[in-house]
């Protein structure tokens, strides 16, 4: 369902598109039909393109046909983008123009029956040491995980860094993390520069929600 609550007039079109994550969950984009995970082939809108006028609402209707034995049996998944469209106008005096376009993507999912849930887990602990992240310096701990399920899941990565010897607690910011079935996924943790010198106890705690148990990652760290 789309609504115009602006004094202005809207319009959109729309485009799908395949799409996957890479090796830090980073969306990427392909174009139709290109990944054996696609269901592009299966969905049909009622509208391509979309205007409303002031205070108008409009729904458009997504149908997905599902083979009567799609094959292999694994979830699918695809995105379709409304993209907001509008005409540049003459300006009467030289300058720079500027139009800020509106773009809202949908995920699409089929999930047959039957398929594991599986569970996420670690699968490495690395620290990468003192590294220059957007003109800052920061040391790096990276955790790698693994979606050994059929489908995707959601899940928080909550970071505790101790100093053993004094026994200070660093706050570290929780990432949110979003993967797809079979695949694995690197989580980077930026901390500190000033660290002082000592021992340090580096604990991650992957929290899937209340039907996945929390798993615990430990490291033991010398600065």
């Amino acid at each position: 369902m789309f609504r115009n609550t602006s004094s202005s007039e809207f319009s959109f079109v729309a485009r799908m598109q395949d799409w996957d994550r890479d090796s830090l969950g980073v969306k990427v984009y392909y174009e139709p039909d290109n990944k054996s995970s696609s269901n592009l082939s299966w969905l049909k809108l009622s509208e391509n393109a979309v205007q409303l006028a002031p205070g108008e609402s409009k729904r458009v209707n997504l149908t997905m046909k599902i083979p009567s034995d799609p094959a292999p049996q694994e979830q699918t998944h695809s995105m379709v983008f409304f993209t907001q469209t509008k005409t540049q106008k003459e300006r009467a005096k030289p300058g720079l123009n500027v139009n800020v376009l509106l773009e809202i993507g949908v995920q699409v999912y089929h999930t047959p029956e039957g398929l594991s849930a599986g569970d996420l887990e670690f699968i490495a602990f690395e620290d990468r040491g003192l590294l220059k992240v957007n003109e800052k310096k920061v040391r790096q701990m990276d955790v790698k995980i693994k979606n050994a399920g059929q489908i995707n899941k959601d899940a928080y990565v909550r970071f505790e860094l101790t100093n053993i010897q004094t026994g200070e607690e660093i706050s570290i910011k929780s990432i949110a993390v979003a993967m797809m079935p079979q695949a694995q996924q690197w989580v980077r943790f930026s901390l500190p520069e000033n660290l002082q010198s000592g021992r340090y106890l580096a604990v991650a705690i992957l929290d899937a929600g209340s039907q996945y148990d929390l798993k615990v990652a430990e490291k033991e760290i010398t600065y």
